[in-house]
């Protein structure tokens, strides 16, 4: 599995919900997607940036780098109407920083691995790595921000 870069069309279409149970081939695309996130030093990464039009995204937004969570078929529920403007770096476009305007929090709705809805709100770094990894899952990128 390598990463797909900007412009591969894989990251401007959008994703495809995945079924459950889930199959032997998702469940080596995720083990691989965290893989690969860690191999290329993110913090995040949509399935599509492997290549995979999924509804699947991998984090981990802790120091260790030890603790990768998985979302299946996320949606996002609620977003803070209080907005903070960063610079946001993304894999799949190499050199490009852009400063992006997100909510300083959102609901996710996510199923996990076995199959079971979750539900959390995500406050500022890991909120905003979900809003950058569901923009992704929509076939959206940081670019698509720039001059705007």
């Amino acid at each position: 599995m390598k990463l797909t870069k900007h412009p591969h069309v894989c990251l401007t279409t959008p994703t495809l919900d995945v079924e459950f149970p889930l199959s032997e081939e998702n469940k080596i695309i995720i083990k691989n997607m965290i893989n690969l996130m860690y191999q290329e030093s993110g913090i995040g990464l949509a399935a599509n940036q492997a290549g995979y039009s999924r509804k699947i995204f991998v984090m981990d937004v802790s120091n260790e780098k030890n603790d990768p969570q998985v979302f299946i078929n996320p949606v996002i529920t609620a977003k803070n109407n209080v907005k903070m403007s960063e610079m946001e770096r993304c894999l799949s476009c190499p050199g490009k920083e852009v400063k992006v305007s997100r909510s300083l929090s959102v609901n996710l709705k996510w199923m996990c691995e076995h199959g079971a809805e979750q539900h959390k709100t995500f406050y500022h770094l890991p909120g905003r790595v979900v809003q950058h990894e569901m923009d992704h899952l929509n076939g959206k990128l940081i670019i698509d921000y720039d001059n705007k």
